[in-house]
């Protein structure tokens, strides 16, 4: 063998497969799918020309059905994504395909109305760039004990749901979509702050390289509040002071509600009437909606950006219903054998938490005026 084929050859068996044997590259498609990543499982399946046809043919059997006798051809889309956002039913979609040794499989949950919210909020392509990667990620402040994994690019968080939680949510999304539809359409009047869920999806994987037991995992995505923001100090608020205190004093933490008690007597939040106004019709009409769905222990996320100084909110955990062993729970703690050092419990009935909720986050934001003030009369 001549010395420069031999030396070819020796560069060639020096070469190393850029990829492990659980990060599949599949013909035709840009993403990876790694099987430690389930959102690339999900990336891989919105950006298969099969699925595209499935999520294509349920927008245009809304279009077929719309009447647009009375818009206008620029208001098309939106009648459209009217249909599709209040519609009663939803179709769920499941698309499988494999890679080597391995099957996957992703289930699509209400695939039209996600789509169609993800296109209200123009996210529906970064969406899909963004979940094609993703990494571990430490929800400072939360006690449910679920999985969190977090985009690379910092975009969306996804959250992994136990079954009980998934039967919940397949019952609550309806409403969730006609809630987030009309706030979006009348977002001057009808203000939310909900952090939007653009996603609910179940993943499988089945690696017959490593026994071949299928891996499966339920999962939401949801809005990071604080992309592309540096926000300290943070608060998850619930409007109770029992047990809402936080030790740490690490910059970085999530404190809770007796921790912003003791900030804003000498740190107050002071808000301008417009906020305040804004913030107030916000939570009312979302705690509203919240407690009809028999929802609660829901939170109030606040986030102080440093850089804009501005005041940065959203309503999270809102997905589980109120259920026996909350109720149960809610037993225990008024009995006092939880303790809490004779405050209010953590859990009271829907109506009660939607009442306290807004006491709190009343008390919580002064408003100051500035020049923009107006002083409303007696009989307004």
């Amino acid at each position: 063998m001549a010395p420069e084929t031999s030396q070819l050859f020796q560069i060639g068996l020096d070469l190393v497969y850029p990829l492990g044997p659980t990060e599949h590259v599949i013909a035709g498609s840009p993403i990876i799918v790694r099987e430690s990543e389930p959102s690339s499982i999900i990336a891989f399946t919105l950006l298969d020309g099969e699925f595209k046809k499935m999520l294509h043919s349920l927008f245009e059997d809304a279009r077929n059905g719309a009447d647009f006798s009375k818009v206008t051809p620029s208001q098309d889309e939106n009648e459209v994504i009217k249909r599709v956002m209040l519609q009663s039913q939803g179709h769920h979609l499941r698309f499988r395909f494999t890679a080597g040794q391995t099957k996957f499989m992703c289930k699509v949950f209400y695939a039209a109305q996600f789509e169609a919210l993800r296109r209200c909020n123009g996210c529906e392509d970064s969406y899909i760039e963004s979940l094609s990667r993703c990494m571990p990620y430490i929800a400072k402040g939360g006690k449910s004990g679920s999985a969190f994994l977090r985009t690379r690019d910092e975009r969306f968080i996804i959250k992994q749901i136990p079954k009980a939680e998934t039967e919940a949510f397949l019952n609550f999304a309806p409403f969730y979509f006609e809630h987030m539809y009309w706030n979006w359409k009348y977002k001057d009047t009808r203000p939310t702050v909900l952090a939007k869920i653009f996603g609910f999806c179940r993943v499988t994987c089945q690696n017959a390289a490593n026994g071949g037991k299928p891996v499966k995992m339920s999962v939401v995505i949801m809005e990071n509040l604080f992309y592309g923001r540096k926000c300290s100090p943070v608060f998850d608020l619930k409007g109770s002071e029992r047990n809402r205190m936080v030790e740490e004093t690490s910059l970085t933490a999530v404190f809770q509600d007796e921790n912003l008690i003791k900030y804003i007597r000498e740190n107050p939040i002071c808000i301008r009437q417009q906020t305040k106004r804004h913030l107030h019709d916000a939570i009312w009409n979302d705690t509203l909606f919240l407690s009809k769905m028999n929802v609660m222990d829901y939170s109030l996320l606040v986030g102080f950006d440093e850089t804009s100084k501005q005041l940065v909110v959203g309503i999270v955990d809102f997905i589980r219903t109120f259920t026996w062993d909350k109720q149960l729970e809610s037993w225990v703690k008024k009995a006092g054998i939880l303790g809490g050092g004779g405050k209010g419990p953590t859990i009271d009935s829907p109506k009660q938490y939607k009442n306290r909720f807004r006491d709190a986050m009343e008390r919580y934001f002064l408003m100051v005026p500035d020049k923009f003030f107006q002083v409303q009369s007696e009989g307004a």
